[in-house]
C-alpha cells in the first residue's frame, strides 16, 4: 500500500458543483468519535450526479484519527441495491449413498454447498475460527471461543452461498433427510454449547432458532475430549423452521467459558445408518521452501541515516527476505509526485549486497493517480531511467524488476461513472510498462486489492472491465499482463468468509492457470479503526415532520457546493429538527431544502481486522502458517509479502 497521500487530484478541470461533507458525532456503539464537525471536499460530478436529490443510495466512513474522525465518502449512487424478492428457493443438490457430506473441514474455507463459515461475537465475548489440526492429527474446524459473563458468541456456517445475489441463492431442501450429524471433539471436555438452526427467512435477519444443548445429541450427553458423533433428528427442529429452504447452522458457547472445539464431517442423511466415519489424520503437506518479501518506503530517509540502513539489511537478512520491492526516492511536488524518477546512484552498495545475498530487489514506485493518461509518460520515462541505470551499472549493481503500487480505487469516484474509464487506463499503463521492463531483460510486478476479482455487496458482481478484445475481472487482466503480483490480502485471520484464504484464492488459482507467481500480502503497520455508514433509498425533503430522531445523513446546498451531516440520533423528532438545522445554519446550509436519509446500516471496522499491528507477532505467525498449508496447492503461490520494512522490524523482536 502506497504511503503516497489519499488526496487526488483529477487530470480534468476543477468543475462546479461540489460536494462538502459535515459530519456531527454519532453516539453510541464504537463509533469513532467527532470532537469537532468535520469538512472533507469532494467532487460531485465525479459520481455522475449534479443534483443530490438524485442520490439514491451511499457509503460514507468515519476514520478514526488523533484529535477526532476524518468523514470520507466511498461512494454516491443514483440506483439503490436491487432489492431481493423475498422468494427463496431451496434445492437437493447431487450426492451417492445416505449421506450428503457437506464438509469434513480438512482444508478450504467453503463447503459443497458452496457455503461458507465465520464467527460473531459481542464484546466483550470473543471467538475465532480456523482449519486446524487436532490431538489426534485429523484436521477439522476449530473453534476457540471465550464466552463473558456479558455478551455472545460462536460460529454460524452457511448452507448456501451468500455471495450469489439474494434472487439466485438456492438453500438447503432438507425434507428428504432423517437426521444431521457431525464429529465433535472437545479441548478440556464438558464445552456447553447450544446448537441452533435457521431457515432462509431467520437467516436474512440474522437470527437462528434454538434446536437444543449440544449434549442432547451426543450418546454420552457431553462433549468428551475424544471424537464423538452428534446426530440430530430432523424431527427436533423447530416447527416454525422451513425445512425446504435451510440455511446455517450455529453453534453459540452456552456458558461463561473460555475453551475450544473441533468439529468433522457435517452431513445430512437419508437413513438413521450409516453415518460418516470420521476422516484419517492428514498427510504430509508440500514442504518447499516459500518466498518472503517486503515493501520498503522510507527509501530516501534510509539513504541518510546509516544505522536506519543497517538494521533493515539486518532485517532482511536474518528473517530470509529474498525478495524487496524498493522505493525509488524521488521529488515530490505539493500532495502529487511528478511521476517521473531518476534512480540515485548511491543505491548501488545496497542493490549488490542484496543481490550477491540472493535477493530480488525491485524498484518500486506508487502513486493512484499514476491511472491517469496525464501521468502515463512520466511513468514510463521513469521506466526508462532504471533500465538506464541497470545498463550503466555492474551486473550486481542492477535491480532485478520494477514494481507499482498504483492503486487507482482511490480516486474520486471510481466508485461511480469513471470506474470503466479510469481501469482501461491503468491496464493500457500497465500493458506498456511491462512491455518496456521485460524488452529490457526486467521483471515487471503489481501490487493489487485482493478485492478485483469478488462480487460486490450491491451488484454481486466482481470488478470486470473490457480490455484486449475480452471482459473478465481487471485482476485476470493484470495477471495476463506482468510477470508476478502481491494480492494485498490485509486481514488478520485465515479462515472463514473474511479470511485470507477466501480472498486470496481466486487469484492464486488463476495464475496457476497462467504460469504466473503470487505473493499474498499482510499488513504489519498501524491503520485506524473505521465506521461504515450506509444510506439508501429516496431522501426525505425538508425538517418537517417526517424526519425521525434516529440517525440521519443530511444534504444541503450551499450556492455551487452540497453540504451532507452525519447528525447522531436525538431524544425526539422535535430535538433532532433543531439539531439538523443548528448545523446546517452552521455550516451555511438552508433547512427548508435540505434532504435527508436514514442511516440503514452501520458496520465498525476495527484496525485489528486487517492489521496485525496491534495484535502482535504470534498472530502473524499463526496466519501464515494456516494461509501457507491451504496455498501450497497452487502453483502459483511464490509466499509472503509483508507490509512494510519498518512496521514488521517493530515485530521483529516478538517473532524470534
Amino acid at each position: 500500500m502506497s504511503t503516497e497521500p489519499v488526496s487526488l487530484m483529477s487530470s480534468k478541470p476543477r468543475r462546479r458543483g461540489r460536494l462538502i461533507l459535515l459530519a456531527a458525532a454519532l453516539a453510541g456503539g464504537t463509533t469513532p468519535a467527532l470532537a469537532a464537525p468535520q469538512v472533507t471536499t469532494i467532487h460531485l460530478p465525479d459520481w455522475g450526479l449534479d443534483d443530490p436529490s438524485r442520490v439514491r443510495q451511499g457509503q460514507l466512513s468515519l476514520i478514526d484519527q488523533p484529535g477526532g474522525s476524518r468523514l470520507v465518502v466511498y461512494s454516491l449512487r443514483e440506483r439503490s441495491p436491487q432489492p431481493a424478492t423475498g422468494e427463496f428457493r431451496g434445492a437437493i443438490p447431487d450426492f451417492q449413498g445416505n449421506s450428503l457430506l457437506v464438509d469434513d473441514f480438512a482444508a478450504g474455507t467453503r463447503n459443497r454447498l458452496g457455503g461458507y463459515f465465520n464467527t460473531f461475537q459481542r464484546a466483550p465475548s470473543r471467538a475465532q475460527a480456523a482449519v486446524a489440526t487436532a490431538a489426534d492429527g485429523r484436521r477439522a474446524l476449530r473453534l476457540q471461543f471465550a464466552r463473558q459473563a456479558t455478551g455472545y458468541c460462536g460460529l454460524w456456517v452457511h448452507l448456501f452461498d451468500f455471495t450469489a445475489h439474494p434472487n439466485q441463492r438456492r438453500y438447503l431442501d432438507s425434507q428428504p433427510f432423517s437426521n444431521l450429524s457431525f464429529w465433535v471433539r472437545g479441548v478440556r471436555g464438558g464445552e456447553q454449547l447450544l446448537l441452533k438452526i435457521a431457515d432462509a427467512e431467520m437467516e436474512r435477519r440474522e437470527d437462528a432458532f434454538l434446536v437444543g444443548h449440544l449434549d442432547d445429541f451426543l450418546a454420552e450427553a457431553r462433549v468428551d475430549t475424544v471424537w464423538r458423533q452428534a446426530v440430530v433428528p430432523l424431527s427436533r427442529l423447530p416447527r416454525q423452521i422451513s425445512r425446504s429452504r435451510l440455511a446455517s447452522l450455529v453453534l453459540e458457547a452456552a456458558t461463561e467459558d473460555s475453551s475450544a472445539v473441533y468439529v468433522s464431517s457435517l452431513a445430512f442423511s437419508l437413513k438413521p445408518q450409516p453415518l460418516p466415519a470420521l476422516p484419517e489424520p492428514a498427510p504430509p503437506v508440500d514442504s518447499r521452501r516459500l518466498g518472503k518479501a517486503t515493501w520498503v518506503w522510507n527509501t530516501a530517509e534510509l539513504l541518510e541515516d546509516e544505522p536506519k540502513l543497517e538494521e533493515l539489511r539486518r532485517l532482511v537478512a536474518e528473517e530470509n527476505i529474498d525478495h524487496v520491492f524498493l522505493q525509488l526516492p524521488g521529488p515530490v511536488s505539493g500532495e502529487v509526485p511528478t511521476g517521473e524518477i531518476v534512480p540515485d546512484s548511491r543505491l548501488r552498495p545496497l542493490l549488490a549486497d542484496w543481490t550477491g545475498a540472493g535477493v530480488r530487489v525491485y524498484a518500486l514506485d506508487g502513486y493512484a493517480g499514476y491511472a491517469l493518461p496525464g501521468f502515463h509518460a512520466r511513468v514510463l520515462k521513469t521506466i526508462d531511467n532504471v533500465i538506464r541505470f541497470n545498463r550503466e551499472s555492474n551486473p550486481e549493481e542492477r535491480f532485478y524488476g520494477i514494481r507499482y503500487d498504483i492503486e487507482p480505487y482511490l480516486l474520486p469516484g471510481f466508485h461511480g461513472p469513471r470506474r470503466d474509464a479510469i481501469l482501461r487506463n491503468y491496464l493500457e499503463l500497465t500493458a506498456a510498462s511491462a512491455r518496456k521492463a521485460n524488452a529490457a531483460g526486467l521483471a515487471y510486478g503489481v501490487d493489487i486489492p485482493f478485492w478485483y476479482d469478488t462480487p460486490d455487496e450491491y451488484t454481486y458482481q466482481p470488478v470486470m472491465v473490457a480490455f484486449s478484445g475480452s471482459s473478465k475481472p481487471v485482476s485476470h487482466h493484470l495477471i495476463d499482463l506482468v510477470d508476478d503480483l502481491t494480492v494485498m490480502d490485509y486481514r488478520t485471520t485465515a479462515y472463514g468468509a473474511d479470511g485470507t484464504v477466501r480472498h486470496a484464492d481466486g487469484e492464486l488459482a488463476y495464475a496457476a492457470a497462467q504460469g504466473k507467481r503470487v505473493f499474498v500480502g499482510l499488513e504489519t503497520s498501524p491503520l485506524p479503526d473505521e465506521l461504515l455508514l450506509d444510506f439508501s433509498g429516496k431522501p426525505g425533503i425538508g425538517l418537517g415532520g417526517s424526519l425521525p430522531a434516529e440517525e440521519v445523513i443530511v444534504m444541503a446546498t450551499k450556492g455551487d457546493s452540497t453540504l451532507m451531516l452525519v447528525v447522531a440520533a436525538a431524544e425526539s423528532a422535535a430535538k433532532q429538527r433543531e439539531t439538523v438545522a443548528r448545523q446546517l445554519r452552521r455550516a451555511g446550509g438552508d433547512p427548508q431544502t435540505a434532504l435527508w436519509w436514514p442511516i440503514s446500516r452501520r458496520v465498525d471496522v476495527p484496525g485489528d481486522r486487517l492489521s496485525f499491528s496491534r495484535l502482535g507477532a504470534e498472530p502473524l505467525r499463526q496466519v501464515i502458517e494456516e494461509t501457507a498449508f491451504e496455498f501450497r496447492r497452487h502453483s502459483s503461490f511464490a509466499g509472503f509479502a509483508l507490509h512494510h520494512a519498518a512496521s514488521y522490524q517493530e515485530l521483529r523482536e516478538d517473532l524470534r
